[in-house]
């Protein structure tokens, strides 16, 4: 089975398609201090067994077993897809000693690759997933927009937080919690960290002694931020196509 695709690279709007059957044939990327690149990857609708039997071939055994522990399919292929990214994304930034096996979780749980330059984190909801790479420590999380009782989250949100929710709306409600988390997933203490701890500002936050620089915004139907421990000046968008 061979999957075929037109590599297109879109400069001038800092946004890149990527096909996931040639991307070694791309130029190696020399990723710098002040950006960060986000893989997306979104199905157009039902993938068939076929397709994940074919993806889950460019994985080891221990990384197959951690895709067929879900039980619904869209996450078995976010999963997959999310660690398709990473090896993606660890050629292009030229990390030319990539093996799958290099990716291990720390004490809280928090994906790092050993020995490489670059830091990364994935996230994903319905039928979108995100892979996000910078030298910054840096979290991601993009959430599904779905009609929600505010009430059910007093304990996650401060006062002014829950007031700007409830004058604004569901949006609102959506750029709070997804920068929480992304916080959450960039300090990497997962959610041992109280929510309403993390006090949400403009474009950062203050999570003990550190500053925290979050950025938002929606992806069709979802709300994605990410958090940077340092400001960072340039984003790069990968489009990947599977």
């Amino acid at each position: 089975m061979v999957f075929l695709h037109v590599f297109i690279m879109i400069t001038q709007n800092t946004t890149y398609n990527v096909a996931f059957s040639d991307f070694k044939s791309i130029p190696q990327i020399d990723l710098r201090e002040d950006e960060y690149y986000l893989f997306q990857y979104s199905a157009d609708g039902n993938i068939g067994q076929d397709i994940l039997k074919y993806y889950l071939e460019f994985l080891p055994q221990k990384f197959k077993e951690e895709v067929l522990k879900y039980r619904r399919w869209d996450d078995r292929y976010n999963c997959l897809f999310g660690k398709l990214m990473v090896y993606m994304g660890s050629y292009l930034f030229g990390y030319n000693a990539f093996m799958f096996e290099k990716i291990l979780k720390d004490n809280y749980g928090k994906p790092y690759m050993v020995d490489s330059n670059f830091n990364f984190n994935i996230s994903h909801s319905g039928n979108t997933v995100v892979c996000v790479f910078s030298k910054q420590e840096i979290g991601v999380d993009i959430e599904e927009i779905n009609d929600i009782e505010f009430d059910l989250f007093k304990d996650v949100f401060t006062h002014d937080e829950l007031e700007d929710i409830e004058n604004q709306g569901l949006d609102t409600f959506y750029k709070y919690w997804t920068k929480k988390e992304s916080v959450i997933k960039a300090v990497g203490k997962g959610m041992s960290i109280p929510l309403r701890e993390i006090e949400i500002r403009q474009e950062s936050t203050r999570y003990e002694d550190d500053t925290w620089y979050t950025k938002s915004f929606k992806m069709d139907n979802k709300y994605c931020s990410i958090t940077s421990k340092n400001k960072l000046k340039k984003v790069q968008e990968m489009r990947v196509v599977f």
